[in-house]
C-alpha cells in the first residue's frame, strides 16, 4: 500500500482553540488561607522558640487548631477578604467568560464571510 504524499499539508491552528494568552486565573483564597498566610510565620516562630519541632505537619495542625478556636467577630475580619477574593475571582471569570463569547462570534462571522465570499 503507498503512503498518502502529506508534503504540501499545512498546519491550521484550530478555529475555536481554548488556550488563551491571558495568564490563568487565580482561585478565590479562603478564609483560613487569608488567615493562614497572616499568622503562619508568627506561628512557626513561636513554635521555634518554645523548642517544638516545627515542620510543616505540626505547623500545620497548631494554625489549624488556632483558626478552630477563633471567635465568630475575630473570623469575621478573614471572612470580608475571602468574599472580595471571591467577588474578584468571578468578576476576572466572568470578565474571560465574555471575552471568549465575543473572540467565538467574530471567528464564526469571519469564517461566515469566507464561504460567502467563495461562492
Amino acid at each position: 500500500m503507498v503512503k498518502e504524499d502529506r508534503s504540501g499539508w499545512v498546519a491550521v491552528q484550530p478555529e475555536f482553540s481554548s488556550t488563551t494568552d491571558a495568564p490563568p486565573i487565580k482561585p478565590a483564597k479562603s478564609a483560613y488561607q487569608f488567615f493562614q498566610k497572616e499568622n503562619s510565620s508568627a506561628i512557626h516562630h513561636e513554635l521555634s522558640a518554645s523548642g517544638t519541632p516545627a515542620d510543616v505537619g505540626a505547623l500545620g495542625r497548631e494554625v489549624s487548631s488556632r483558626w478552630q478556636s477563633l471567635s465568630p467577630s475575630e473570623r469575621k475580619k478573614y471572612e470580608e477578604l475571602a468574599e472580595k477574593d471571591k467577588y474578584r475571582f468571578l468578576s476576572e471569570s466572568h470578565t474571560r467568560d465574555v471575552e471568549a463569547v465575543e473572540r467565538k462570534e467574530r471567528l464564526r462571522k469571519e469564517r461566515d464571510t469566507l464561504i460567502l465570499d467563495d461562492q
